[in-house]
């Protein structure tokens, strides 16, 4: 049976800058230690446009440059949603990173 690794998750001050005290005189939705804010002051985010649509280039297997922005640092695809891709671009992005790593150009696991 496997067994579940345990991790600690580290406070930092820097991760409560989001959190707001409470006083007595405010009012509001509390929500997981925060207060819940009306919807006309929230703020969207800025859709970014494809990186290949932009330059009007596609992506090559060669071009490791262009395919390193689309690797985590464990070697892992990024998603489409957290890159910024087109569904077609994403796709080809895919399969050129997967025949990259066929011609031992990009790693298939991250340097120790």
């Amino acid at each position: 049976m496997a067994t579940k690794k345990i991790t600690k998750k580290i406070i930092t001050p820097r991760s409560l800058d989001g959190v707001k005290k409470i006083t007595k005189e405010e009012a509001g939705e509390v929500k997981a230690g925060r207060v819940a804010e009306e919807e006309s002051s929230r703020v969207g985010r800025v859709k970014r446009g494809c990186f290949f649509c932009q330059k009007k280039i596609s992506p090559l297997y060669t071009d490791l440059e262009s395919l390193r922005r689309f690797l985590t640092d464990r070697a892992k695809i990024i998603p489409k949603e957290r890159s910024g891709a087109c569904s077609k671009h994403q796709r080809t992005v895919a399969k050129n990173i997967k025949y990259a790593r066929h011609l031992a150009l990009l790693p298939f696991v991250p340097k120790v």
